[in-house]
This record gives structure tokens, sequence and C-alpha cells, in this order.
């Protein structure tokens, strides 16, 4: 086991996903990383290991697998492929004050070993 290999932001931004439906789901982003995000209220017709297309306020659409869930609360989406790093920071940027740098947990040492 190790830390998080990602620094993930506390942060509350708009937030969509497209469910393997076809419908949006309006939820409110409440943390991210390069691999991944923590949504708040997705729909409780989500279940882990669908395939979503996310997208945050100020991000290109990252495809994404659920990867936990507390149904109907919030939910944790790993994105296929990382978020541009410049565009990650962007979003922090223009949230200031409102953004912070989560605390680490932690994490089985293949996460990392698959991070870019």
């Amino acid at each position: 086991m190790g830390r998080r290999c990602q620094q993930r932001w506390e942060i509350r931004v708009a937030g969509c996903y497209r469910s393997p439906a076809g419908a949006d789901m309006f939820v409110s982003v409440t943390d991210i990383s390069q691999l991944g995000c923590r949504v708040a209220n997705p729909s409780r017709n989500l279940f882990i290991g669908d395939r979503v297309t996310m997208f945050v306020d100020g991000l290109d659409p990252h495809e994404a697998e659920v990867r936990w869930l507390d149904r109907g609360v919030e939910a944790g989406f790993r994105f296929m492929e990382p978020v541009d790093d410049e565009q990650l920071h962007l979003l922090v940027a223009h949230c200031a004050g409102r953004a912070k740098l989560a605390p680490p947990q932690w994490r089985d040492d293949a996460e990392c070993e698959r991070a870019p």
C-alpha cells in the first residue's frame, strides 16, 4: 500500500454525467484529480462498473467508470484518460478560495504504477 499518487482537490463545481442509457444527470463535483472525481447526488440508477461521459464545468468531457458509490448520495468516477494538467490547474485557479488540496488517502501501489 502507498499514498494516493495524484493530488486531489476539494472543490465544488457544476457537473453532469451522461448515463449508460443516454440521460444527462446533473451533479456537484466535490473533489477532482487528474484520474477521477467524486460527485454528490448521483442517480440511484447508477451502478459500479457503469461507463459514463463526465462533463465538469471548465474541462473537456471525459469517459469514466463508476468505481464506488453511496447510492443517491455520492459516487466516485475514474477517468479512462487523465485530465490535462493545465486544464485542471486552470479550474482550481478559477475556484480561488473555494478549492483546497484534499488530504491524501491510502491507495494500492498498483494504482500509482498505472498513473501517467
